[in-house]
């Protein structure tokens, strides 16, 4: 709503006029009232009216008098004068101080209606074309101030030039430093997203202490770094990482104290902006704070990650693996190594680690198992700790499938396999096509791990469960059968051969 100031000497005028016109339904809402020059002067600085109904015959400070002096303190209100002469001098005058109109008294409510509808709709035309100029103005503003930050301006602004400038756009501080944010966006949200995260950041942070601008990837902060900025920034910065719904990392640059100078803090908020991917999102890093990086990984220090990695994994032990991860983490956050560097040696000392244990276990690991695509996924983490979540979880997998596919646990489980089945016809053949394998490979395996050929252990499975049955009183050609002899000569053959007594001379033993 739009305000109106009512001006006239006579209450009954005053009265009549604010209840006379159902002034919503044209916008606008009488804010006050005024009897006098004088009171409607002291009335207007406080109420700031968009419109003011003023009689121009009032004693002291007539109506004429008022717009004048309303007029020189700038003041951008609209008038509509209303009078009881029909004065031609009145009206030329008025004109001259640029009102809306002259209504005669008694005021035709139709008349008066007209003219509240005509000067509404100048006030909304008149409040575009404001914010349109303000948000020239704001962009003009923004564009001079990334072109200074980021360098692309050169050496054009002088401080004779920045001082009406700093004015114009409120900036006119003795100290600066340059923040940047990124904003964890995905792909499809990066190029609106973070376009309006600048725009409720204008809005929203204190324009007294701050001026937001665009520099993308990321958005840009110009922070005040004097006595009274540096109290706050911190505070608005923080208030922004706790209460912004997607992750944060901000780097501030050092203080300058020219806005000349202001592209050292950029480049120094830059710098800091590296280490995001190891120290990661929800951080606030100011650089003149933070101290000396520690010596970089060198090339054997990566190599004594890798060997303890390979060892980890080729005993299985995949919780000392992941403490080998975790290690060399810690140590390049503390590095404080930029994302390309700790990308290629986390990758580097993957591979070494993942060769090896390949080139120690070629039975477990054949070429249909690849670790290409372990390492190639590394390169797409987009911070330290998803790069670790996806190392440690190619560990286990790779742990558990070595310990699924290893000759010893494919050995244990034809063990298995043969214990079960005994009393059937098995065949090495049968059991080699089963857990898919050349049956001459898995007879060299066989007897390589458990020091007996396939028949031979079969047989002994069989004569050790046939003792049991003989114990339990059954006949010799029922154990036979039961353990999986066709033949009883065959069986008694066999037994023999193992246990040095025949089936029946075992049977006739006492217990």
């Amino acid at each position: 709503m739009y305000k109106v100031l009512i001006v006239d000497d006579e209450p009954s005028i005053r009265e009549g006029m604010t209840t006379l016109i159902e002034w919503e339904d044209y916008g606008f809402e009488v804010c006050g009232t005024a009897a006098n020059g004088r009171e409607a002067l002291a009335k207007a600085d406080e109420l700031e009216p968009d419109l003011m109904l003023v009689d121009i015959r009032m004693p002291g400070i007539n109506g004429l008098e008022l717009i004048e002096r309303i007029r020189e303190k700038g003041g951008d209100c609209h008038f509509l004068i209303l009078s009881g002469y029909s004065d031609f001098d009145y009206a030329k005058k008025a004109i001259g101080f640029r009102v809306d109109g002259y209504l005669l008294k008694p005021v035709d409510e139709k008349e008066l209606c007209e003219s509240l509808a005509r000067i509404r709709d100048r006030l909304i035309e008149e409040k575009e074309h404001k914010r349109q100029q303000e948000s020239e103005v704001a962009w003009r503003g923004e564009q001079l101030i990334a072109s200074v930050v980021t360098g692309t301006a050169g050496d054009s602004l002088s401080e004779e030039l920045w001082g009406p400038i700093s004015q114009r756009l409120e900036l006119d501080w003795t100290s600066f430093r340059v923040a940047l944010i990124e904003a964890d966006l995905s792909e499809d949200e990066e190029s609106a997203g973070v376009g309006l995260l600048k725009s409720k950041w204008s809005r929203e942070l204190d324009r007294e202490q701050s001026f937001v601008f665009a520099t993308e990837p990321y958005v840009g902060i110009l922070l005040r770094a004097d006595e009274q900025g540096e109290a706050q920034w911190h505070q608005e910065l923080a208030k922004l990482l706790k209460d912004e719904k997607v992750p944060l990392f901000i780097s501030v640059g050092g203080k300058v104290n020219s806005f000349l100078d202001v592209r050292l803090s950029y480049e120094q908020a830059m710098e800091g902006m590296r280490q995001r991917f190891v120290l990661g999102m929800g951080v606030i890093v100011q650089t003149d704070e933070a101290g000396e990086n520690k010596q970089a990984i060198e090339p054997g220090e990566l190599d004594s990650y890798a060997d303890q990695l390979f060892l980890a994994m080729d005993i299985g032990n995949k919780d000392s693996a992941f403490r080998t991860v975790e290690a060399i983490a810690e140590r390049m956050a503390e590095a404080r190594l930029d994302e390309e560097t700790v990308k290629s040696s986390m990758a580097q000392m993957a591979s070494v680690a993942f060769n090896k244990l390949a080139a120690a276990n070629p039975k477990t690991f054949t070429s249909a198992h690849s670790f290409a695509p372990i390492i190639s996924d590394m390169i797409r983490q987009r911070s330290l700790q998803s790069l670790i979540t996806h190392l440690n979880q190619a560990i286990e997998g790779t742990v558990r499938y070595s310990a699924e596919h290893s000759p010893e646990t494919i050995i244990k489980q034809v063990e298995d396999f043969i214990r079960r089945h005994s009393s059937e016809n098995l065949k090495l053949e049968t059991i080699a096509d089963l857990f898919n394998y050349n049956s001459s490979y898995l007879g060299k395996l066989f007897k390589t791990h458990t020091g007996e050929y396939f028949n031979t252990y079969l047989d002994k499975v069989r004569i050790e469960k046939a003792k049991e049955l003989l114990a339990q009183g059954l006949k010799v050609h029922q154990a036979a059968e039961r353990v999986g002899y066709a033949s009883v000569d065959y069986f008694h053959t066999k037994f023999k051969k193992y246990e040095g007594v025949s089936p029946s001379a075992f049977k006739g033993r006492p217990s």
